[in-house]
């Protein structure tokens, strides 16, 4: 018995010896990600999509899909606001993850991205679109295309289209930061496209009865409005402005790119046309099938923002992959590094990052046609 023990506790220190002497890159890279979203509260639509997308951007890694890297995700809730995120972000910082996602309003982002960067910590920002996010510092990346490229590219889509033709436009303005800070975007798009802006109509604060602001949009009879407005302002922005009698398109910010405001807004919703990193209606057989294995799995159908968190995911694992290394300093560097041709190839087309660190994909212009996205037709 006692040869027994002796024989198994040589084998079994012979086989720790061999683990310890084996290179780094048999052992698989553990990325700890943290990610910060608002899972409740009235935003809670873009975080609970965005959660989604990561975790199954995750399980398939782990599964496998990028050789040498395991992806483990731990989640909080950052209530849509800054204590809640920056209590989101303390304990990641405490717990030295290896990168942040998060959090999923800009409005936050902008304050709490400070902390992260001072503990040299990388955020990869996967809802974020407004000015200012990755100017905070070199440890802060956006995977999510930012209102300056995607707004300027669906105004002038809609601007040149034989259908359309537009000559005037309203812009509509939410009480949200977002909404302030997106107006002049879309104000500044319209005239460089050569449309006439009638006006400029703003949401008051704690407003719940918007008949009025939708009378005098439709008073004003422009070819097009444009709406900036989170879902608690948007969806009944829309009902007013249909119930007011307002039948042409109306071009929304990206808040409207997800399938709740079809589900809130209802028929009110057919019309509309949004920029988008990701579109449900491209036909190409990888977003086909990854539509078909989310539908599988969550029993809905997916929107941009858990495509451009799924693609994220991926393009973080594999700067870990690249440089065999989770460690956040190390991470960053490899973020860094996938922007010129250094592409990744992602479910959002090949994504690199620029100089400023901000995630570079193609733009895809759709329209919502009978309670569904499709691909925008300017001439049809």
């Amino acid at each position: 018995m006692r040869s027994a023990t002796r024989l198994a506790a040589v084998a079994a220190a012979a086989l720790m010896t061999l683990a310890l002497a084996m290179p780094a890159a048999a052992r698989p890279v553990t990325v700890n990600v943290g990610a910060a979203l608002t899972l409740t509260g009235a935003n809670d639509v873009y975080g609970l999509s965005s959660r989604r997308g990561i975790d199954m951007a995750a399980a398939e890694i782990n599964a496998g899909a990028i050789a040498g890297v395991k992806v483990n995700v731990k989640t909080i809730d950052d209530l849509g606001t800054v204590p809640g995120a920056s209590a989101a972000y303390g304990i990641f910082l405490r717990d030295r993850v290896s990168v942040i996602v998060g959090p999923t309003l800009s409005s936050v982002a902008l304050t709490v991205d400070h902390f992260a960067q001072g503990g040299r910590t990388p955020v990869v920002a996967v809802s974020n679109t407004l000015p200012g996010i990755t100017e905070i510092g070199d440890h802060i990346f956006r995977a999510s295309l930012t209102e300056q490229v995607v707004l300027p590219a669906v105004v002038k889509a809609v601007a040149n289209s034989p259908r359309i033709q537009p000559k005037t436009a309203v812009v509509v303005q939410g009480s949200d930061t977002f909404a302030i800070d997106t107006a002049p975007i879309f104000a500044s798009a319209i005239v460089a496209n050569g449309m006439s802006l009638t006006k400029t109509v703003v949401v008051p604060p704690f407003t719940t009865d918007f008949a009025a602001i939708a009378a005098e949009v439709k008073s004003a009879d422009p070819d097009v409005i444009a709406v900036t407005a989170l879902p608690a302002e948007g969806i009944p922005l829309l009902k007013a402005l249909r119930a007011a009698g307002y039948r042409k398109k109306i071009i929304g910010s990206n808040a409207f790119n997800t399938q709740d405001i079809i589900t809130g807004a209802g028929t009110a919703s057919n019309g509309v046309i949004v920029g988008a990193g990701w579109s449900s209606a491209s036909t190409t057989t990888r977003n086909t099938n990854w539509i078909k294995a989310f539908r599988k799995l969550y029993k809905r159908t997916p929107d941009q923002f858990a495509a451009t968190a799924y693609s994220a995911t991926y393009v973080i694992a594999r700067a870990a992959a690249n440089g065999k290394t989770a460690t956040p300093d190390g991470l960053r560097t490899q973020l860094a590094a996938i922007t010129g041709a250094k592409r990744v190839p992602t479910l959002l087309g090949r994504f690199s990052f620029d100089a400023n660190r901000n995630g570079i994909s193609p733009v895809v212009v759709q329209e919502i046609v009978d309670g569904s996205f499709t691909l925008f037709e300017a001439d049809r």
